[in-house]
């Protein structure tokens, strides 16, 4: 019998007033997870070295939904994690504990708020999945599907669509188990011709997604990778603003949080390099600044394998503004930037935490060191000035992430 000691303590410190919760924690004590629970309740954590989110999920029989979902989380990242889990052919039931998590429910979810006695719940299922499956061959290149398609070739395209293109087994498979939201898959000849091609499309049509076989000549019309990929999905953007019209943060945390800032990054491989690695350093969420390069770049979305479309990503035209909302909230900005004496290695730092990197070429602005709360300098042997910002980043991250740090509870 799996301990769930660790779940049963967060949903006490975090939702200790909701029903839902109350009595999942209280048959939890008084039956230790009996197995005839388990049959009814599905339990999902989310964090790196500590829990950070639960989401539960009972099934419901004779309703309008398949799941009665309760989600309770204290970062933007942990949610994610837990929405992504839910099965793409089913239908939730989500009770919505606050804002925050209902704006990011309704990024990745098509549905509807109803009421329920006297609590307001979202009734949907995942983006893509909200029609009827379908599988057909596309011949011409002004079929509906391949036109649509089209328009996501260009960063212009993927915002007006909102929905980005990921290409390539690997990284369509790895979409596919991280729970994306996909909404058509279109492949060739040449993956259908693997024994692994066919079962992986069987998968995708058996969670209610549409699948085309497609020539490669209009594959190619999608893509300027060549060989030509002999598979590709188109999958729902989200890439949400962090600052708000009103100037007020669109971004939620925990004062154990590590953000990574990332400003004016030209070289989309570069960029996709940085978002790859703070994926693995366990970062809260990124946070894109200034006119660099775009994270739905078909470079960056191959570089960053798997990072786009899984983590949190946010995007602020200017450094500045949110640096100073982040300060105003208790966050130590650390700068990384050759232009200091000080090191890394040499000073302790309180989170919640900040990390600023900078432009290839350039590093950060005279503006942004200017309102960081400190900057640091990786030493480097003679010979080299500079590291490549995805190496930077993962020498910062990971030793914010390997040293005790002090927590600001201020």
């Amino acid at each position: 019998m799996k301990d769930y000691t660790k779940v049963i303590e967060f949903l006490n410190s975090t939702t200790p007033n909701i029903e839902h919760a109350l009595r999942f924690i209280n048959t939890s004590q008084t039956s230790s997870l009996t197995d005839e629970l388990l049959k009814t309740c599905k339990v999902f954590a989310s964090g790196w070295r500590q829990i950070d989110g639960v989401m539960l999920m009972r099934q419901m029989e004779g309703h309008d939904s398949d799941y009665r979902i309760l989600v309770s989380a204290t970062t933007e990242r942990s949610l994610r994690e837990l929405l992504l889990t839910f099965p793409r052919s089913s239908v939730g039931m989500f009770y919505l504990t606050n804002d925050w998590i209902e704006s990011r429910v309704l990024d990745l979810f098509d549905g509807e708020k109803v009421s329920v006695g006297s609590e307001v719940c979202f009734v949907g299922t995942k983006k893509g999945g909200t029609t009827a499956a379908e599988q057909k061959t596309l011949n011409k290149k002004k079929d509906a599907i391949n036109s649509n398609l089209g328009h996501l070739t260009s960063i212009k395209g993927r915002f007006e669509n909102s929905q980005f293109l990921i290409e390539g087994e690997m990284m369509v498979e790895r979409a596919f188990s991280d729970g994306l939201p996909i909404e058509n898959v279109l492949y060739t000849n040449e993956f259908v011709a693997s024994a692994a091609g066919r079962d992986f499309l069987m998968k995708v049509f058996a969670e209610n997604l549409s699948i085309y076989l497609t020539r490669d000549s209009l594959m190619g019309s999608l893509t300027t990778t060549r060989p030509i990929p002999s598979i590709i999905v188109s999958v729902h953007l989200n890439y949400p603003t962090f600052l708000d019209k009103d100037g007020c943060m669109n971004f939620h945390f925990s004062q154990d949080c590590i953000l990574l800032i990332i400003e004016n990054v030209q070289n989309p491989d570069n960029l996709g390099m940085t978002l790859r690695t703070a994926d693995a350093a366990g970062v809260s969420a990124v946070l894109i600044s200034g006119e660099g390069a775009n994270p739905f770049h078909k470079n960056c979305i191959r570089a960053s394998r798997g990072a786009v479309g899984r983590i949190p990503i946010f995007y602020v035209p200017s450094t500045k503004p949110a640096i100073e909302k982040l300060k105003a909230s208790g966050w130590h900005i650390i700068g990384a930037t050759a232009k200091t004496e000080k090191e890394l290695y040499t000073s302790t730092y309180e989170k919640p935490i900040a990390v600023v990197v900078g432009n290839e070429h350039s590093g950060l602005t005279e503006e942004t060191r200017n309102h960081c709360t400190e900057l640091v300098s990786i030493p480097m042997a003679t010979g080299q000035s500079s590291l490549n910002v995805g190496v930077a980043t993962g020498i910062l991250l990971y030793e914010l992430n390997a040293n005790p740090v002090k927590v600001n509870l201020r």
